[in-house]
């Protein structure tokens, strides 16, 4: 059994790219609300710029999280790393240059430490680094970003402990509308995951350097609104992945999947949901059994933003990598509902619970079957303070009991966040 008293983010999610179809872990909780548009979020975000150093616009940001006291009982008879105590701090800013009433540079620069006490090989200096240009124009819209992401989190629910993991990629997103309501776009998203485990002294971490990989993901498709609150899309979406460590557990593949999106935000109802049907193939010489299924998410809220209350009911379907030489990917199935409150202009409270199963693909036929059920629940309450400072209390619980011997996995986080500056 694991036990970590501490708090993960488990808000925070990997990279999530609009154009990224495998995810390697994503936290309990459902979707991120986005009642916004990129558009939108950047508006306000240059709006709340309240610095100027000449034509820019900068926005401060410090945090201090994961304040915790880490006490795990993982598993008996190994060496396992001493109880300690953890915590992550930042300091940083985002910057807005305008380029014409219609364009935007953006940089971000947001380092964080994350400290130890006794492990000190697992100190590590962090942080989000990013440069981008976004542009809205009458009939084009341009977005392309590139950078850095480097953060403390769970890579794999396999092995539910927090370890430095860096993204660095970037992505490029363009779309013409060619009349009022249909528009052409197309995504091209390349990232490469590095797991940062070499130094930790932890048996369960080490091979998670074998999930080390490059991804490229281009997606070509028309979108259709017919008006402002309705939005549907059907696209090509072409995969490559590459494993870093190859050797005898080489899972590179590659494949060209239809996808189709759609979403709707009413004053009181709203939907999103996007269903790929997948087909993913060994490239390479590599050993990887084909995969053939759809997947995708979906999610239904009832109540809007000017709502007291909402409640969002959500389902997914997602390929995961595995660790196991003997199975090579497991699809994770949840479904699970989530219930925000709001009391007063500052204060947010918002519970979840879901459950799933993980459903284990092996290499050979004569390999057991390989099943887990999966179960969490959690919550946040965020206070906002005053303008442009957040504090946040947040705590999770998920429990994986395996159908073949062997331990069942559990965790459970709790902790607080303060934030300068809001984050996107």
């Amino acid at each position: 059994m694991i036990f970590i008293l501490c708090l993960m983010a488990f808000f925070l999610k990997s990279k999530n790219s609009e154009a990224q179809s495998l995810v390697q872990y994503t936290p309990p909780g459902g979707p991120e609300e986005k009642p916004e548009s990129r558009r939108e979020v950047l508006e306000r975000q240059i709006e709340s710029a309240r610095y100027h150093l000449g034509p820019v616009r900068i926005a401060p940001w410090a945090t201090l999280r994961d304040l915790a006291y880490v006490h795990d009982l993982y598993s008996a008879g190994q060496q396992l790393p001493p109880n300690d105590f953890t915590a992550t701090g930042g300091l940083g800013f985002r910057a807005y240059l305008r380029n014409g009433p219609k364009a935007t540079w953006i940089a971000q620069v947001l380092p964080e430490y994350v400290w130890w006490q006794k492990q000190t090989q697992r100190r590590q200096l962090n942080g989000r680094y990013l440069l981008g240009y976004s542009a809205y124009f009458n009939r084009l819209t341009v977005e392309a970003q590139a950078g850095r992401q480097q953060q403390q989190q769970i890579v794999t629910p396999e092995v539910p402990v927090p370890v430095s993991s860096r993204g660095d990629g970037g992505e490029l997103l363009v779309e013409l509308r060619l009349s009022r309501a249909l528009s052409l776009f197309t995504v091209t998203d390349f990232n490469r995951q590095t797991n940062l485990v070499d130094d930790l002294r932890d048996p369960r971490t080490g091979d998670l350097r074998l999930l080390d990989r490059d991804e490229r993901v281009e997606r070509l498709g028309v979108r259709w609104r017919p008006e402002r609150r309705w939005s549907i899309g059907l696209a090509g979406e072409h995969t490559e992945t590459d494993f870093t460590h190859r050797g005898a557990f080489d899972r590179s593949n590659s494949g060209t999947s239809p996808l189709a999106e759609a979403s709707f935000q009413g004053n009181h109802l709203s939907f999103q949901t996007e269903v790929a049907n997948r087909s993913l193939t060994a490239r390479r010489g590599a050993e990887l059994v084909p995969f053939h299924g759809v997947t995708g998410n979906a999610a239904i809220t009832f109540g809007g933003r000017e709502t007291r209350a909402n409640a969002t009911f959500y389902s997914s379907r997602t390929l995961v990598y595995s660790l196991s030489t003997l199975y090579p990917y497991f699809l994770d199935e949840r479904f699970g509902t989530a219930l925000t409150v709001g009391f007063g202009q500052r204060t947010r409270l918002r519970v979840f619970a879901e459950g799933g199963r993980n459903n284990y693909t092996a290499f050979a036929d004569a390999t057991p079957r390989r099943r887990e059920d999966v179960s969490s629940y959690g919550g946040s309450l965020t206070f906002q303070l005053r303008r442009g400072l957040r504090l946040g209390v947040e705590g999770v619980r998920s429990r994986y009991d395996p159908n073949l011997p062997g331990e069942t996995r559990t965790y459970s986080s709790i902790g607080a966040t303060l934030t300068l500056a809001e984050l996107p």
